[in-house]
């Protein structure tokens, strides 16, 4: 899967449910993206850099359950997971009964020692 496919499917899947996080799975496979294999590129776009990124997020539940709308984010970050060097932490944050406070770091972990190997 492409990444600019795999950006579709994962924009079709979230964004009614977690804009944000839709938006920003956007910019990390496509805007900043794997990785170039050319040195001497700005910082965080050599194949080898690190790159990282948060967002927050505040989802009204609508008598909707706070556990199905984690696990359907879940779901679609393994696919992220699985199909690209991108991984996900969310955390939970403690917010006003009715919504869902969601905070997001997205990370592209150096390849190997960090030393192209």
């Amino acid at each position: 899967m492409t990444p600019n496919e795999l950006a579709t499917w994962m924009f079709r899947e979230l964004s009614p449910l977690a804009p944000r996080l839709a938006a920003a799975i956007n910019r990390a496979l496509l805007d900043v993206g794997e990785g170039s294999v050319l040195v001497g590129l700005g910082p965080g776009t050599h194949v080898d850099d690190p790159v990282s990124f948060t967002e927050s997020e505040t989802i009204r539940l609508d008598g909707r359950d706070p556990a199905e709308i984690l696990a359907r984010i879940t779901q679609v970050v393994w696919q992220l997971e699985a199909h690209s060097r991108w991984q996900v932490f969310i955390d939970r944050k403690a917010g006003p009964p009715g919504v869902l406070e969601l905070y997001y770091t997205l990370f592209r972990p150096v390849l190997g020692d960090g030393l192209g190997r």
